[in-house]
């Protein structure tokens, strides 16, 4: 059985890609378990993940050269390295950026130099549509020039650690792969993002604090378009740069009318000054990922909201103790 490893195995995408994966690969799962988010939801996941017979988890930060090398084994004989493992959120990179330099650029050089090491086939390396700031009107072209004005400091640490990746595999045979999620959305997602906090605060009757007028849209987009996409970069044998997200955007406003339809109850709305950095419309190119990969999405936000609805009434006791708040919102 193929061998691979995947970085930030508790996380919401790795979490997902494993449990659909798990009977096609020798999985190693490797992450941090850091507190950029609530740690319950992490530990919900591994949880489900340790059923799983061919997962094996190994608690690692990548951020950390000497911890790396002691446990270079874990890369040996393993055909692709999927590198989902990062710190994300633009609001929360500007009070924090030193963490976010370890997590992604730090972590992202240090597996590279692995990935060298073992003279490793594949390296797919996530990415994020924060690397093109507000597109308005505009699509997000997959071969934008990564250091090109980053508009946050969570988007120059994500770029720069794939330009660095790109530097130290430049002279071997690794095919370098680098999806750019946009809005990632759907069952055991991150209590930090949008649609999982509505689902809460909707569910408890809590205020649902909206950043803004709630009329900012997003390329949100549910998880299984999003593994999808990953198993067609398996299966595809070239390098390159490729847009992962909806084609079709939608307001918080228009969000939270949907989740308020599934719950049957009201939102109580509060709104709060415009979130720094926070973008108008980011919509994707998926030009590349269309002709190249045959992939584009297929799960409309209603199918996508009404799943993670009832995801949550599944969940709704293991759910209920989960901070969905940013730190900087104590």
């Amino acid at each position: 059985m193929e061998k691979i490893v995947v970085t930030g195995s508790c996380g919401f995408i790795g979490y997902n890609f494993i449990k659909s994966n798990s009977s096609n690969f020798k999985i190693i799962g490797i992450d941090s378990l850091n507190n950029a988010y609530d740690n319950k939801l992490k530990e919900l996941r591994l949880t489900s993940l340790n059923k799983e017979p061919n997962f094996t988890f190994n608690h690692l930060d990548l951020s950390n050269e000497d911890t790396l090398d002691k446990e270079s084994e874990i890369f040996e004989n393993v055909s692709t390295v999927l590198h989902l493992g990062a710190r994300a959120g633009v609001r929360q990179s500007f009070l924090d950026p030193k963490s976010y330099i370890l997590d992604n650029t730090a972590a992202t050089a240090n597996l590279a130099l692995n990935v060298k090491k073992h003279k490793i086939k594949k390296f797919i390396i996530a990415s994020t549509s924060s690397i093109y700031g507000d597109t308005g009107v505009n699509y997000a072209e997959e071969n934008k020039d990564e250091l090109e004005n980053p508009p946050s400091i969570y988007a120059a640490t994500k770029s720069f650690g794939e330009v660095l990746a790109k530097n130290i595999l430049e002279e071997t045979d690794t095919i370098i792969q680098i999806p750019r999620f946009f809005t990632v959305y759907g069952p055991f997602g991150r209590p930090d993002m949008s649609i999982l906090r509505f689902v809460h605060w909707i569910s408890t009757s809590q205020e649902v604090i909206v950043y803004g007028d709630g009329q900012q849209k997003r390329a949100f987009t549910f998880i299984s378009d999003i593994i999808s996409g990953l198993n067609k970069l398996f299966n595809h044998s070239d390098s390159g740069v490729f847009n992962f997200g909806s084609n079709e955007t939608h307001s918080l406003n228009q969000v939270i009318e949907l989740i308020e339809k599934n719950l049957n109850k009201k939102a109580i709305i509060v709104n709060r000054e415009r979130a720094i950095k926070d973008v108008d419309i980011v919509l994707p190119s998926l030009k590349l990922s269309k002709s190249i990969l045959n992939w584009e999405p297929i799960t409309n936000i209603e199918d996508g909201i009404s799943a993670t609805v009832e995801w949550y009434k599944k969940y709704e006791n293991e759910l209920k103790d989960i901070k969905y708040k940013y730190d900087y919102e104590k």
